[in-house]
């Protein structure tokens, strides 16, 4: 079984658990900076609008991902290993679903993302980093392997959805916007007054004084 070779090496080399504990761990929260870090780099000498693009991609891969796994999280597939079964467990962790992990989805959704949006040698450098996040959850005996392979499709089927409906999603919106025509700027605005005329009716009294001054 995948899982206990993978959780089978735990527990022999105390400098090997450590290592791993920390990748299981805080290493999520690394590779997060370091992912923004990309995004914001690749923003360099781009417009405004391109990047804001950009920003929203990003968000919007990583929002779907989690919001699907929550609805998978909804049917309760399995509990942690350390529930059913004797594992060696690292770190402590409530029990709970399992299925699928967010630490894998999340940490390769921020490679995908890398290297989808920004450029591929950035997706493969932080790609080795989120696998060993994704495989450090089984090697510290709180993931099956089935949640860790179940992260990993979320967040990649997310990163392609997002990449293939952004540029439709964007046309449509420019269609649109070519549709309604520019908003009015100060050049475009008629700010003419106009004053109705008035047609003043003179009395008789007026009419005798200007007759009698001509």
């Amino acid at each position: 079984m995948l899982f206990d070779v993978v959780n089978g090496l735990a527990g022999h080399n105390a400098a090997l658990d450590a290592v791993m504990k920390f990748v299981a761990g805080p290493l999520i929260y690394v590779l997060a900076v370091a992912g923004a870090l990309v995004v914001l780099a690749a923003m360099r000498g781009r417009t405004r609008g391109k990047n804001l693009w950009l920003a929203g991609q990003a968000g919007a891969t990583l929002a779907l991902g989690f919001l699907v796994n929550r609805v998978l999280r909804a049917f309760a597939v399995h509990g942690r290993p350390f529930e059913s079964r004797p594992v060696h467990q690292l770190v402590e962790h409530e029990a709970g679903v399992s299925f699928p992990s967010n630490h894998a989805t999340a940490a390769l959704t921020i490679a995908f993302v890398a290297g989808f949006f920004v450029s591929r040698r950035w997706g493969w450098t932080l790609g080795v980093p989120a696998a060993l996040i994704a495989i450090s959850r089984v090697y510290v005996g709180v993931h099956w392997p089935s949640d860790i392979i179940c992260g990993a499709l979320v967040g990649l089927l997310a990163t392609l959805v997002v990449r293939w409906a952004a540029p439709r999603v964007r046309k449509w919106g420019e269609a649109r916007f070519a549709k309604a025509g520019p908003p009015p700027t100060e050049d475009t605005v008629d700010d003419t007054v106009v004053i109705p005329r008035v047609r003043v009716r003179r009395s008789e009294a007026e009419t005798e004084v200007f007759e009698r001054v001509r």
